[in-house]
């Protein structure tokens, strides 16, 4: 299919017009701000090219919303303030899109742009170079030649030297005079600031001196402020009104004052904010006082992979060129080449305790293990680098030896990065002791390793000893062989993939490959420590160094052949380039999975050596990654849905969590489960409203009158009725939707019941799951188990799911360690639940009510909640203690003797997938005399889909 960027591939909507043209105000240039950045995409394939200028459209449309050329004010609310997110992926080019929706934003004449260039003072300075040199067209020796078209704040030579950076005052205010004429002018103002509070409380002191009211009433037009924020998920999320975090409210005050702060501070400024993240668990959950909550608007990016199309919206594309282009993320390591032979993931056993091992006994073989395992992590790193670089033909000595060389000769001599990341804790500590670990399994004879002495020097650096190496590669040599077998595997199985062109590696001859090792591999090698202070700018340095006094003659990088051991800095944004090798040893009593998600920085385009890639992790651990993946794959889903469709939810999308796993630490959230449970009880029952009461018990008489029923024995006891055969899944379903109460009738919009409405958008669903009574709402605040709409809508789900194939976020009861996606769907689709339908009788005599009496309908005694009036206080009854009774909740196995019978007081209590389910009756009241009232319990199979969402509230 060819790609080409045209309004073809726009989605159909009003908002989807092509970048309009420019309003009043717009660059006075004869090229545009995103003709200007699209001619720096070079290394993008056409149709990455295409999606990012077909996404960043559709976001600018929301970011600066256009009516007939001019700000569509109607668009805003009171406060004249927008707010959005946008969702991408870890090391996927979200920096990109924002680029180009700032471009398109600066076309569409918006007056201020504001970056938040990240939290740490690398991240700021290499965001403020990517945007001059592909947003702005310039470089910081000749930015000056575009002063007349824009402002650019800070200017290079503000902050070349340490001391400009530090001190926000300085390059802000030098440049206070042009920045109030620019806006005068209507030519726009950019300022790339630093995500620190210091600098961002000047920026808002400057901006509220800059656009004053007589700046703006000078200017004569409407002024838009819009702030990209590129690490949003770091330091911009506020869980509480009275925590004492103020980076939000900080940001807030770039558009606001501090006497007014939920409005801008002039009636003729508008201002939109959007956050850019991976993890946006903690940004949809926070509390909704936050100011930089996404309320108006949310995007997710698409990524490039083996399917997708561009409309609709799917959270990959199909990406022309093949393997080499695809994003190598969640899809790749957890799906694609997760299996033998040639996997990516290499799931470690977790050394238990064996019964009765003592502590001295469980610590040897302990420490054994963590030696096996850094070793094999180490020999895959070693044995991959030396194969590629034997494969380019290039030499990491002679490159790393090299004097002083013009760019172009350098870029011939220099071997491709290949490194190798170690996670084993968030403790600095351990990051040390690991780097020790390292320096001593390299001098070690095999299974010594605790007995050399340390090799750690005083500043706290290990050098790898290549002659240590040399001889533990001769003393175990077939190990190392072995990784020889593993990367011509995994090169097959890359080479399956669609343009997949791998050079073969099984004519490469070991003797090559073992000389290149002792002589370039392990000599050219470098272990670095990365620590977690988020005020370190100690960071990988893979950029050529310009010789002091020169602007043509470089050395090359410090980092070729690299082995990182860090720990949280890997969730602040770094990057590895050549990321081959990975282990990944940290363990969290409950994991968080926008932190975990984060530090997967194996994550990213690593297309051209994809088959030397290696993820080293316990199998526990690689289960939490795959079940992220998932639910971030629904999660985006969902959003783009969103963007297709025009509807979305006022809650935010769904965020999925884990039975052992939260969506974020930064928030308080509830565990919900998708399921109802195996047994749920509708305790609503209606007593104050007689019609509302008799329409429930008519449901009854309705059913018995049009379906053949028998009386039940069981023990030599009349039990109740039960229908003779069962019903359709769907059927159970209307009578649920039937029941109607005074003092339950909930709103779509809360969250319990939002989430429905997620579902249906992430997984395409044409009709809707939950059917809701009309408004006048009333809630009664009860759990989805006691709610007849909230199981009604999971068993239409759950028949909706069973014709679709591909659902990422869902796992079925029976076998919640699968993905819905990978089950067997024949399977599933032959045991679909049907439900026999009964009536539990009572010892309270025959119902007042005529019909019901009629069919011999006995009341049962059930007493109400003492404070809730329209609540029962339990449901079920009898659970089958001693005797051959099941249990009420069983009573249907009595007629239909499926086997086995779940056991009530064993924990046993779903039914087998393939088992009928049962939808009982119960008509209670609480005493002689008092009204009766009909309410439901059901016994539902295994095999049905789950998930648990994080819903906004109490740890649960």
């Amino acid at each position: 299919m060819e790609f080409t960027p045209t309004e073809t591939l726009l989605p159909a909507g009003p908002s989807s017009a092509p970048t309009a043209m420019p309003s009043q105000g717009a660059s006075s240039s004869s090229t545009s701000w995103w003709a200007r950045l699209r001619a720096s995409l070079t290394m993008l394939s056409p149709s990455a090219q295409a999606v990012l200028e077909c996404d960043s459209i559709r976001i600018a449309d929301a970011v600066a919303p256009r009516l007939n050329g001019d700000i569509d004010v109607a668009q805003w609310s009171a406060s004249r303030v927008r707010t959005g997110i946008v969702v991408g992926s870890v090391q996927s080019g979200k920096t990109a899109n924002m680029l180009a929706v700032a471009a398109h934003v600066l076309d569409r004449g918006v007056g201020v742009l504001v970056v938040l260039a990240g939290t740490r003072v690398a991240l700021w300075l290499q965001t403020y170079e990517r945007l001059l040199q592909q947003l702005d067209g310039s470089s910081t020796s000749n930015s000056w030649a575009r002063n007349k078209e824009r402002v650019l704040i800070p200017d290079p030579n503000d902050i070349l030297g340490e001391e400009g950076r530090a001190d926000p005052r300085r390059y802000l205010n030098s440049q206070l005079w042009d920045f109030k004429k620019a806006v005068i002018a209507k030519r726009p103002g950019i300022i790339v600031v630093f995500k620190d509070d210091s600098h961002l409380l000047e920026l808002g002191r400057f901006l509220r001196s800059a656009l004053a009211p007589g700046v703006l009433e000078e200017r004569g037009a409407p002024l838009e402020v819009v702030v990209l924020d590129d690490e949003a998920d770091d330091g911009s999320v506020l869980d509480s009104e009275q925590g004492d975090k103020q980076t939000p409210r900080i940001i807030r005050h770039i558009w606001s004052d501090p006497q007014t702060p939920d409005e801008t501070w002039h009636p003729s400024l508008f201002a939109t904010y959007v956050a850019y993240t991976a993890t946006p668990q903690a940004n949809f959950l926070q509390a909704q006082h936050n100011p930089l909550a996404p309320r108006d608007f949310r995007a997710s990016l698409r990524v490039p992979a083996d399917y997708g199309q561009l409309s609709p919206r799917t959270t990959s594309y199909n990406e022309p060129e093949g393997v080499r282009r695809y994003y190598t993320g969640g899809r790749v390591y957890y799906e694609l080449l997760s299996t033998e032979p040639g996997s990516l993931i290499k799931g470690l056993p977790y050394p238990a305790r064996l019964e009765g091992e003592e502590d001295g006994q469980y610590q040897t073989r302990f420490r054994a293990h963590q030696w096996a395992v850094l070793g094999e992590s180490l020999r895959s790193y070693f044995v991959g680098g030396a194969i590629r670089l034997l494969l380019s033909g290039r030499s990491l000595m002679a490159a790393q030896r090299s004097g002083p060389l013009d760019a172009a000769a350098l870029e011939a001599l220099l071997p491709s990065p290949h490194c190798m990341l170690i996670h084993p804790s968030a403790l600095k500590d351990l990051h040390f002791r690991m780097a020790e670990d390292v320096g001593r399994w390299c001098v070690s004879i095999p299974g010594q390793e605790d007995q050399v002495p340390t090799v750690l020097e005083a500043v706290g650096t290990v050098h790898l000893d290549p002659a240590g190496l040399s001889r533990r590669l001769s003393l175990e040599e077939d190990q190392w062989k072995l990784w020889h077998r593993q990367y011509i595997e995994s090169t097959f199985a890359a080479r399956l993939l669609p343009r997949g062109g791998y050079a073969s590696l099984g004519k490469l001859a070991w003797s090559d490959i073992r000389a290149v090792l002792e002589s370039e591999v392990f000599p050219g090698s470098r272990l670095r420590i990365l620590n977690s202070d988020p005020r370190a700018d100690d960071r990988p340095l893979f950029d050529r160094r310009p010789v002091v006094g020169s602007k043509s003659v470089f050395l090359p990088p410090p980092e070729l052949f690299s082995i990182f051991i860090a720990g949280n800095v890997l969730s602040r944004g770094l990057t590895i380039e050549g990321l081959c090798t990975s282990l990944f040893l940290r363990s969290a009593n409950e994991p968080a999975a926008d932190t975990q998600m984060q530090m997967q920085r194996w994550f990213g385009y690593r297309g051209d050596y994809l088959p030397f890639c290696r993820l080293f992790a316990y199998q526990d651990q690689l289960d939490l990654f795959r079940a992220y993946h998932l639910n971030d794959e629904a999660q985006k889903g969902e959003i783009l849905a969103e963007m297709d469709s025009g509807e979305a939810s006022p809650q935010g999308p769904l965020i999925l969590q884990g039975e052992n796993f939260v969506a974020t630490s930064k928030v308080d959230t509830r565990r919900v489960p998708l399921h109802p449970g195996p047994s749920p009880s509708v305790k609503l029952v209606e007593l104050a409203d007689t019609t509302l009461a008799q329409s429930n018990r008519d449901i009854l008489s309705t059913f018995l009158d049009s379906h053949a029923c028998d009386e039940l024995e069981a023990e030599g006891t009349i039990r109740g009725l039960m229908s003779r055969e069962p019903i359709d899944i769907l059927e159970v379903a209307t009578i649920l939707e039937a029941f109607r109460y005074s003092k339950h009738r909930p709103a779509p919009d809360e969250d319990l019941y939002a989430r429905w409405r997620s579902i249906q958008l992430a997984y395409g669903l044409a009709s809707p799951v939950l059917k809701l009574p009309q408004p006048p709402y009333a809630s009664s605040g009860v759990d989805p188990s006691g709610c007849p709409y909230s199981i009604a809508a999971y068993l239409r789900l759950w028949n909706a799911l069973l014709q679709k194939r591909d659902v990422r976020g869902l796992y079925p009861t029976d076998r919640p360690r699968m993905s819905w996606h990978h089950i067997n769907l024949a399977d599933y689709q032959a045991t679909r639940p049907t439900f026999y339908v009964g009536v539990r009788f009572g010892s309270e005599g025959l119902s007042l009510d005529p019909r019901l009496r009629q069919h011999g309908i006995r009341v049962m005694q059930r007493h109400m909640h003492p404070k809730r009036d329209f609540l029962l206080n339990t449901l079920w009854g009898t659970r089958g203690e001693g005797g051959n009774y099941y249990g009420d909740q069983l009573l249907d196995y009595h007629l239909h003797a499926s086997t086995p019978v779940p056991r009530l007081h064993d924990g046993v209590r779903w039914r087998t997938r393939g088992h009928p389910g049962l939808l009982l009756f119960h008509l209670v009241r609480e005493a002689l005399g008092t009204p009766e009232a009909l309410t439901v319990g059901l016994g539902i199979p295994h095999g049905g889909p789950d998930h648990v969402a994080a819903l906004r509230g109490t740890k649960g």
